[in-house]
């Protein structure tokens, strides 16, 4: 592909803004096409094959040049997705992941994954999917009080949506925010129905607020063993036993919100960038946060580390300097994650 540059924005006319990344396709790759992960390359522009086709793009990129003059720009500009014309494509590059910055209508091949975030969508109902559908590059647990929340229609098409999101399913669902400490028949069985509408034949349940094993054997008692078990690391008796809970799990996901209410023991709510930054997470924090990463490295469990801070270069630095290679983030700031780890390459 033609790497534009800066320099040489004249031979790329943007209908549309932002940076998008996707897969590569053109006509004969369509079939290929997953849920808002492609970028489309067409020799010609087709609004009606695009407007078709937007739901499942990022973007599309058109190899013949349209001025603002010509009569097809205001049908571009009318797209849902955004549109990037005179750029000659590499047919090398098709079937591989590329970016495209349509505000500097500029292309680019995507950054080296070595030391780059993987970013999972929080998201608690269908609307926050689709804002960070073609972004994310995962799906954080769903809360088992959001799903409750949802009609029983919208929830069917929220995993319609996962389904062919081309991603793995996100966990079933997060069994309420005070983990297994009350295992009430009735809470079991609502439970039950809401993990079994998820279309994994082996769903994944995570625990959240577990602090000792006999929680979580009393929670496999209860349901029969029935689901592969995740665990939320939210507590500090939690972060700091995490070795001795990990047996048998599937997913270790850390909650840093939770874990700095719990150990600064500060009301979030009132401002202290002494003890709570707004930037970057507290010491003590990132060093359970590294704890529990090196912990999952060694026993090769997958690890996310939820961050709801603002992204920043500084929050960025200090994540990978304590090993976290995958976070969960609101479906809001996902963009805005992936624009600062876009630039950062």
């Amino acid at each position: 592909m033609n790497d534009q540059t800066g320099k040489d924005q004249s031979s790329g006319i943007a209908y549309g803004f932002g940076r998008h990344r996707g897969l590569l396709v053109d006509r004969n790759g369509i079939e290929e096409i997953v849920y808002g992960r492609v970028l489309l390359y067409l020799e010609k522009p087709d609004t009606d094959l695009i407007r078709g086709l937007a739901p499942r793009l990022s973007g599309v990129i058109v190899e013949e040049p349209v001025t603002p003059y010509a009569p097809e720009a205001r049908a571009l500009w009318s797209l849902p997705v955004p549109v990037l014309t005179g750029v000659r494509v590499d047919d090398s590059w098709l079937g591989h992941e590329v970016i495209v910055d349509f505000d500097a209508a500029t292309t680019a091949p995507p950054p080296s994954a070595a030391a780059e975030l993987r970013l999972h969508a929080e998201v608690s109902h269908l609307a926050e999917a689709h804002e960070a559908g073609h972004l994310a590059d995962g799906w954080s647990p769903l809360r088992a009080e959001d799903l409750r929340a949802l009609p029983a229609s919208e929830r069917a098409e929220l995993w319609r949506f996962f389904a062919e999101s081309g991603r793995p399913l996100p966990a079933a669902a997060s069994f309420g925010r005070r983990g297994v400490r009350v295992l009430l028949a009735d809470a079991i069985d609502h439970f039950r129905t809401l993990v079994g509408e998820s279309p994994d034949h082996n769903p994944l349940v995570v625990l959240p607020m577990v602090s000792v094993r006999a929680e979580i054997a009393a929670f496999a008692a209860a349901t029969g063993a029935r689901w592969r078990l995740g665990l939320d690391i939210a507590t500090p008796a939690a972060a700091l036993g995490v070795a001795d809970l990990v047996d048998d799990c599937h997913l270790l996901h850390v909650s840093t919100g939770d874990l700095a209410q719990h150990i600064l023991v500060w009301d979030r709510t009132v401002r202290n960038d002494l003890l709570l930054p707004p930037d970057r997470l507290p010491h003590v924090v990132t060093q359970l946060v590294e704890w529990s990463a090196s912990v999952a490295a060694a026993r090769s469990i997958p690890c996310r580390v939820a961050v709801d801070l603002r992204p920043s270069h500084q929050l960025h630095e200090q994540l990978i300097a304590a090993g976290v290679r995958e976070i969960s983030c609101p479906a809001p700031l996902i963009r805005h994650w992936r624009h600062l780890l876009d630039r950062a390459h």
